[in-house]
């Protein structure tokens, strides 16, 4: 097995701009098409009819999978008022209209901090969380609907950063928001129109930043596509990435060596503090001194302010 303190391959994460029209496993197949058999993965997925930062992961990226996913997120869209659709957004079919003519860009601006902090939400039928093992859209796809599952004990706890709006141009709302792991915006949208006291679907969703990813720094499709591209030219490297954890930096090979070898170190916890900040049970990113990423570490305070390292994932 390679070992993450020996020469570098070619892992990483490729933040690309989906286009409308493509679902997020149509992108990794451009990329294994264009490249070869390649180790690879997504932060996230986007529906079809959404587009923006998709980052793809390669080769021992597929490894950060998890904490990459747990980084906030933001989108732009727009809810356009007057009928709700059994997918939320426009690709569904109308499932009931309402009246929406009293809707005033105050009151949209008066309901706004309701939908800020954290919040409950149930998600869409047609989405890809599992019941009984299996992804709800199936059920969906099956005739099956909101009422015909236990749709409410799958619901989970998410946090709206910041939620703003940016146009009323009735029926349409034009809003950008950021948010935690797991926010459905099509969930958002179709509650914040039932406050509005009308219906309401998703007609426009662009994920505008991702794993630490904006707009401006993807590739295009077309940019994977040409002939002179490269992985190494494409692929951002592994000990570049930020993983939205704290950072332990080492310049003792030795003791680097052995936490890779997945020994329990127990070290003082002084300079760890100067790292990581206040000592507490946490995970951390080691690195060795020349910027090289070593692995996901757990780091445990012990009394005397001493810490225990132990490797739970290496890179």
């Amino acid at each position: 097995m390679r070992s993450p303190l020996t020469s570098p391959d070619i892992s990483g994460l490729i933040p690309v701009n989906k286009p409308v029209g493509m679902t997020s496993k149509d992108v990794s197949r451009v990329l294994i098409k264009r490249f070869g058999k390649i180790k690879i993965g997504h932060v996230g997925t986007l529906d079809p009819d959404a587009d923006g930062v998709l980052p793809i992961l390669i080769g021992r990226g597929t490894k950060l999978q998890d904490y990459l996913l747990n980084m906030e997120k933001a989108y732009s869209f727009e809810l356009t008022l007057g009928q709700f659709t059994d997918t939320m957004d426009a690709s569904g079919s109308p499932i009931e209209e309402r009246p929406w003519s009293h809707v005033t860009e105050d009151k949209i601006a008066g309901i706004i901090g309701k939908f800020t902090g954290p919040l409950q939400q149930i998600p869409p039928v047609y989405s890809a969380v599992k019941f009984k093992g299996k992804e709800l859209y199936k059920y969906a796809r099956a005739g099956k609907t909101a009422e015909d599952l236990p749709i409410e004990e799958l619901q989970r706890s998410v946090t709206i950063y910041e939620l703003k709006l940016n146009y009323f141009e009735a029926p349409r709302i034009g809003l950008t928001v950021r948010c935690s792991k797991g926010t459905y915006v099509r969930t958002l949208a179709t509650d914040m129109a039932k406050e509005l006291n009308t219906a309401g679907h998703v007609t426009r969703l662009t994920r505008t930043s991702s794993a630490g990813f904006t707009l401006d720094s993807c590739v295009s499709l077309e940019q994977i596509e040409d002939k002179n591209a490269t992985l190494e030219t494409l692929v951002i490297p592994i000990n570049q990435l930020s993983i939205g954890l704290p950072t332990w930096v080492s310049d003792d090979m030795v003791t680097l060596q052995r936490v890779v070898d997945g020994q329990h170190l127990v070290i003082d916890g002084g300079h760890f503090h100067d790292s990581v900040g206040p000592i507490q049970s946490r995970d951390a990113l080691a690195k060795s001194s020349d910027g090289r990423s070593i692995g996901i570490i757990e780091v445990t305070p012990l009394e005397g302010g001493r810490v225990k390292l132990h490797m739970k994932r290496g890179l």
